[in-house]
């Protein structure tokens, strides 16, 4: 019985000891920590992508902990993670989870996009040999620092490393059908290295011919390709084919590709109809301003877009006009007649939102179209520097216009230029549709009082108090709104300003309680508001005409 007794004891003892270094293996693996957890965003501006203007459902990053410089100091190597499309990534199985050190002490993060499950030590391989799927070939690189469990999220701060060309193909004169149309780059390093410790370029090799991505856009082509970033890329010739036919266009000098930036041409390909005198590729558009392109030249199309916007204002609502390699001047007509204008505007691609909205408002544009709720994006600006609006910013704010949907209601055509997403911004809802409803509606019955009423409405994402920005949807969110009037009666003219904090606002309280003079506007806004008006007119708000 004693032998029996001792027997049942070691058994016991050896479960024990078996549990014990089961439980401590699993402990070693998979640490009861705490799980990293990312939120993205692309060059500041969240939920965006390399290809597109969204995440999509099952994205992959690949993702590294370390500490110190440079990656010799891993703590994990190139685990998975993945998105459901909203931006936030989470590890895509359990043997992939990161956990903070249970210490507190601090590490880093090293993330790129797409993913690739094995790797040569801490290199990345580029290859731009097949464009079929663009997304899988476009690489991002991101890094965060100094994080400890103490953290609610690591936030990824993508940017691209490779460059972008998209040429839209049109017919010209004996050219009758695209149909078929195929577009070869000639002579670009299909091949590279990038090393993942110090996020640079190496090795660019294997020169070839780039076949683009090739798809219809209404009557036009477009042709997409990726490309290895140069310094140098004059001379590069463009083969377009349409069955037997041939068209060449050369790139012209001074061209040059840039790590993150998307360059965007428009050609026309000419002929005669036999196809036997075929002429190179016109370029009918040099680069335009399109997702952070440096500065240039501006594509005409239907005098939506103002070419080389003038340093001073063409009509006596716009403000003063400065523009950089963000900020891009966009000049709507009304629908169907190219000789009117309708609203300008100063849009900012880097927030995704405009500083203001100008325009002139008397009785002919309001009518009885009624309000349309065609939400869409601004045809005159690139869909990936617009926020998708189709849905609301959510979190307590509403789709805010700033040119309102009532001061353009003469057709429903004129009234749905007002849906653009270009001009909305992220507007508390009680604000929206309370003390700023409010002043709107009194802004069309002051229309009635002159001839003319110029509306300058703006969107400021900085105070004098508070430089901080915020984002809602990818879209920074307004500090606060302002507008400015000037009222032409005869001869003479008259202002008054308006600024409101984008806040909850009593009911009890009126948009009177938050009258300026547009001088004292334009000394907070920064904008030289009326150019064309003295400080004196400016400077004065009369109570007989802003009563």
């Amino acid at each position: 019985m004693r032998i029996r007794n001792l027997q049942f004891a070691f058994l016991v003892v050896m479960v024990v000891l078996a549990s014990c270094r089961k439980d401590n293996t699993r402990d070693v693996l998979n640490p009861k920590g705490t799980e990293v957890r990312f939120s993205s965003s692309i060059n500041g501006e969240i939920k965006t992508k390399a290809v597109g203007n969204t995440w999509e459902a099952n994205d992959a990053i690949g993702v590294f902990e370390k500490r110190g410089t440079g990656l010799t100091n891993i703590l994990a190597t190139n685990k998975s993670y993945t998105t459901t499309g909203d931006g936030a990534f989470q590890a895509s199985a359990t043997d992939q989870t990161i956990y903070y050190p249970e210490d507190g002490s601090q590490v880093d993060f090293i993330a790129y996009y797409p993913y690739k499950q094995t790797l040569s030590g801490t290199t990345y391989p580029v290859d731009l040999t097949n464009q079929t799927s663009q997304p899988a070939i476009d690489l991002m690189y991101a890094s965060a620092a100094g994080l400890s469990k103490t953290s609610s999220n690591a936030q990824l701060v993508f940017s691209h490393q490779l460059s972008k060309i998209e040429i839209t193909v049109t017919k010209g004169q004996g050219v009758t059908d695209l149909s078929g149309l195929t577009t070869s780059i000639s002579g670009q390093k299909t091949t590279a290295s990038f090393d993942l410790a110090t996020g640079t370029l190496s090795g660019q090799a294997q020169v070839a011919n780039i076949l683009a991505k090739t798809g219809v856009t209404g009557s036009t082509m477009l042709a997409e390709a990726i490309v290895l970033p140069t310094t140098d890329a004059t001379g590069t010739k463009v083969v377009f084919t349409i069955g037997s036919r041939t068209f060449t266009w050369t790139m012209p000098d001074g061209t040059a590709f840039e790590a993150g930036k998307k360059y965007a041409y428009n050609v026309e390909l000419k002929g005669s109809s036999t196809g036997t005198s075929d002429v190179a590729a016109t370029l009918k558009a040099t680069v335009t301003n399109w997702v952070d392109v440096p500065s240039g030249a501006y594509s005409l199309d239907q005098q939506d877009v103002v070419a080389n916007p003038p340093t001073a204002s063409a009509y006596m609502e716009t403000p003063l006009i400065t523009t950089d390699e963000n900020k891009v001047y966009v000049f709507h007509t009304v629908p169907g007649q190219a000789s009117v204008r309708n609203y300008a505007m100063l849009f900012d691609k880097k927030y995704k939102m405009a500083y203001w909205v100008a325009y002139p408002l008397v009785a002919s544009y309001v009518g009885s179209s009624g309000r349309t709720d065609a939400w869409q994006f601004d045809p005159s600006i690139a869909q990936a520097d617009q926020v998708d609006l189709s849905s609301s910013f959510g979190n307590g704010y509403d789709r805010g216009h700033q040119i309102p949907s009532a001061d353009r209601t003469a057709s429903a055509d004129l009234n749905q230029t007002t849906f653009y997403y270009s001009n909305m911004t992220a507007q508390i809802s009680s604000m929206n549709q309370g003390i700023w409803a409010n002043l709107e509606n009194q802004v069309r019955t002051w229309m009635a009082k002159g001839d003319t009423l110029y509306v300058v409405t703006g969107a400021s994402i900085k105070s004098s108090t508070d430089a901080t920005i915020t984002y809602a949807k990818g879209a920074a969110i307004p500090k606060y709104y302002y507008k400015a009037l000037a009222l032409k009666k005869g001869d003479s003219y008259y202002t008054i300003g308006f600024k409101i904090d984008n806040a909850i606002i009593p009911s009890t309280v009126t948009y009177n309680n938050f009258r300026v003079s547009v001088s004292d506007l334009e000394k907070e806004t920064g904008f030289n508001l009326f150019p064309k008006l003295s400080e004196d007119i400016k400077g004065n708000i009369d109570n007989t005409i802003w009563n």
